[in-house]
């Protein structure tokens, strides 16, 4: 029985496509070396590679050049992290999700353009305004004008 609130996908998002969407927004990661733009690039699609495709970590470790497990398993818990204190790198997980979903519901790729990139622009604005609306009533609160 699977997860009701996970969708159920008959063919996972392979490895090479969920590389192909992450490179579309942050440049290449399956790159040897670690510096720090492919480095970055290469973590998220290894969290994605967990958490939308469902590989294990070995097998993510082998399409990123060999990789130890235990180097998969840092950059996941590196992003889940990010996610959890940087409003930016959520809405970018978040989005790349939508873009690997949508395209795993669907069967058909899409092309990281100008849409994407203002669907990420519009849900980090959303969340700047959420935290400030957030910000704004705590020190309301605290100053007791509410």
């Amino acid at each position: 029985m699977h997860a009701p609130n996970r969708p159920f996908a008959i063919w996972p998002v392979s490895l090479a496509r969920i590389e192909s969407v992450v490179s579309a927004h942050l440049g290449p990661g399956r790159v040897p070396g670690n510096a720090q733009g492919p480095c970055f690039s290469r973590q998220v699609s290894m969290y994605l590679a967990m958490r939308v495709g469902r590989w294990s970590l070995s097998q993510i470790g082998r399409f990123y050049n060999g990789r130890h497990h235990t180097t998969v398993l840092h950059a996941i818990e590196k992003i889940e992290n990010l996610r959890r204190t940087d409003e930016a790198v959520d809405a970018l997980v978040d989005v790349l999700t939508a873009a690997l979903s949508a395209e795993s519901a669907c069967g058909t790729p899409k092309r990281a353009g100008p849409l994407s990139r203002s669907l990420l622009i519009e849900a980090v604005a959303s969340r700047v305004i959420d935290r400030l609306a957030e910000l704004r009533q705590d020190i309301g609160i605290k100053n007791g004008t509410f």
